[in-house]
């Protein structure tokens, strides 16, 4: 019995728990911003969940960093948020400055210069205190603005630095813990994933509109250039535009004017898009409308270049050559406002004279004045080709087709009809460069011919 009933002995007192140690500084442990207060923690975890919400439902890019800014000011409780790129020399540019009541801060608000330059430059997040004894820049930080403590974070995805996300506050109540530091830190990343993703949509659409401005301009372009050849009174014009991979503004026109008698144009806008499309569109307009009231080439450059004046930017300009040809005694007159040199190829000996400027590109200034040549004359198998610079600027490696090279060609199938001369000459230029990157402009050829 009396074994049973013996004397528990004492067991041994619990030992105390232990405190966990908070890892240093920048160690990446975000998760550990949990503090083991439950409601504290949940209110953590609920305003984390509601930032990232209100961040990545934000589709201005620029409204997209203010709100990564402001909610990040409303996270950790700061008084000021700033949130840093780098200029073209490597040095923190200021993206965005704002304070605890959503203000835009100035634009030279001061900062932690050595904080933003060491997170900026590489470095592992900072967290400091005005009673830690850090270097706080103090001519700045410190003294002008009195902070007390500050976090500043680095924006990293894809193992791409994005910047530095930054928040200070002056109250000696509110400074920063390590897992306040925790906290932010997790909430760059998700800001900074965002971010990225978001940069990455804006250039799909920007490539997105791009292509749609290049389709468009294609459709200009084609729309606003003979499909066919004209046969006219012993005469054949033709001309043909090989677009490049990002479009140029290239044209070619051919039709009567007021007095009957035939005109043919070839043009090329600087630049390329959209923008060079409309203002080709423009030049044609221009040129058929002045033609009804005029068959003198210079006239009716003139008043062009005058008309284009008014539509074209100071940054933009477009060569042309107009010529004019009177198909009952076939003369034949011209005006070159700084476009390559056309080629006249005489049938009997097959050889070649240029025809040259005769005054500069139309909107380059507003009252301009173009020499008008001739009357020449055309006789039968005669043949004038324009072509633009595309064609004698065509590369192959380093090296360039050339103006040489688009002569022998034309001597080549100088025999042969307008359009057998058309198709040789980008034949053999193609056949030159085959390969369509190779393709930096389009490539635009125009022949008149006179046949009998």
């Amino acid at each position: 019995m009396s074994g049973f009933f013996r004397k528990r002995e004492a067991e041994p007192a619990p030992e105390p728990p232990r405190k966990p140690t908070e890892p240093p500084l920048g160690d990446g442990s975000q998760t550990l911003y949990v503090t083991g207060d439950a409601r504290r923690d949940t209110d953590r975890i609920r305003l984390l969940v509601e930032s990232l919400r209100e961040v990545s439902s934000t589709l201005d890019p620029d409204q997209l960093l203010v709100t990564m800014v402001d909610r990040a000011v409303k996270l950790v409780g700061a008084e000021r948020g700033l949130l840093f790129t780098t200029d073209r020399d490597g040095r923190p540019m200021l993206r965005v400055g704002r304070d605890a009541a959503g203000r835009d801060l100035p634009a030279n608000a001061a900062f932690s210069t050595r904080v933003v330059e060491t997170v900026l430059a590489g470095g592992k997040s900072v967290c400091e205190k005005i009673d830690a004894g850090g270097d706080f820049d103090p001519s700045r930080s410190m003294i002008d603005l009195n902070i007390r403590a500050v976090m500043s974070v680095p924006l990293v995805a894809q193992e791409k630095r994005l910047g530095v996300l930054c928040v200070d506050t002056r109250a000696s109540e509110r400074t920063f813990s390590r897992s306040d530091l925790r906290y932010f830190e997790a909430f760059a990343d998700m800001l900074a994933m965002v971010w990225v993703n978001r940069q990455a949509v804006e250039e799909r659409l920007r490539a997105e509109r791009m292509r749609q401005d290049l389709d468009l301009a294609r459709n200009i372009q084609r729309d606003l250039v003979p499909e066919r050849p004209l046969v006219a009174e012993g005469y054949s014009m033709c001309g043909r535009v090989v677009p490049a991979a990002e479009t140029g503004g290239d044209y070619f026109d051919f039709f009567r004017t007021r007095d009957d008698m035939l005109a043919m144009v070839l043009g090329d806008v600087s630049g390329h898009g959209i923008g060079a499309a409309l203002i080709m569109a423009a030049a044609r307009a221009y040129l058929r409308a002045f033609c009804q009231s005029s068959s003198s080439p210079r006239s009716i450059l003139r008043r062009v270049n005058r008309a284009l004046g008014l539509d074209i930017a100071d940054d933009l300009f477009m060569s042309m050559f107009l010529c004019v040809l009177d198909p009952r005694t076939r003369d034949f007159y011209y005006a070159n406002a700084g476009q390559t040199n056309p080629v006249l190829l005489h049938a009997g000996t097959l050889e070649t004279e240029d025809y040259r400027v005769t005054g500069i590109a139309l909107g380059v200034e507003d009252e301009t004045d173009y020499e008008e040549r001739g009357p020449y004359r055309l006789d039968p198998g005669d043949t004038v080709v324009m072509f633009s610079d595309g064609l004698t600027e065509l590369r192959k490696g380093e090296e360039l087709y050339g103006r040489a090279r688009v002569i022998q060609s034309i001597k080549r199938h100088g025999r042969g009809s307008a359009e057998q001369i058309l198709e040789g000459v980008f034949k053999d230029a193609l056949d030159w460069a085959p390969d369509e990157n190779e393709h930096i402009d389009d490539l635009t050829v125009a022949v008149l011919r006179a046949d009998n």
